[in-house]
């Protein structure tokens, strides 16, 4: 009788030791990062059928800063190029649940965001009304999976664009 609670307590405590073990296997992609850009991959067509290697000018510096604290993430992304910079930021629940936005044209947006095992997972959609009537909507969509290196100093997107007028893939690689 005694062998059944200390089996019955060992397995409780290798439970609880793989429960602590996979939520400290989570990434963390809090931090400032730095575009690589030798080491990322855009697509060979923009927008207006322009690449990044098509655009006059020298390529902006592109630095990212992700802020996550628990089922939160931020991130931010500046833009500079010479005199002007931009920046623009988007918030993610890590839990997988849906958000929904309007848009600027009228439309919405989509998101959901998961984190798990050692990447997060974001995919966005965005829905356009026809511009003419009996025209159908116009759907884009994104699917954007970060990964950490083993030594936490490079954060790879990975990202996949769907649009009416086909898919387009773009790896980007940011250096702390």
């Amino acid at each position: 009788m005694t062998r059944a609670p200390r089996t019955i307590g060992s397995i409780v405590v290798l439970l609880l030791a793989l429960v602590v073990a996979t939520a400290q296997a989570q990434p963390q992609f809090t931090g400032t990062w730095v575009l690589d850009r030798a080491q990322s991959q855009f697509p060979s067509h923009g927008p207006h059928g322009k690449g990044m290697a098509d655009r006059q000018g020298p390529p902006p510096d592109v630095k990212l800063i992700v802020e996550q604290q628990g089922n939160s993430l931020k991130a931010t992304r500046s833009f500079a190029q010479g005199p002007r910079e931009r920046s623009m930021s988007e918030t993610f629940t890590l839990d997988g649940s849906e958000r929904t936005e309007p848009t600027r044209h009228g439309g919405t947006s989509v998101t959901k965001a998961t984190l798990g095992g050692d990447r997060l997972v974001v995919n966005k959609t965005h829905t356009r009304p026809a511009k003419e009537q009996g025209q159908p909507a116009r759907t884009f969509s994104r699917e954007s999976v970060w990964t950490l290196s083993p030594d936490g100093r490079t954060l790879t997107i990975d990202t996949t664009m769907h649009s009416p007028r086909g898919d387009r893939t773009m790896k980007t690689v940011f250096v702390r």
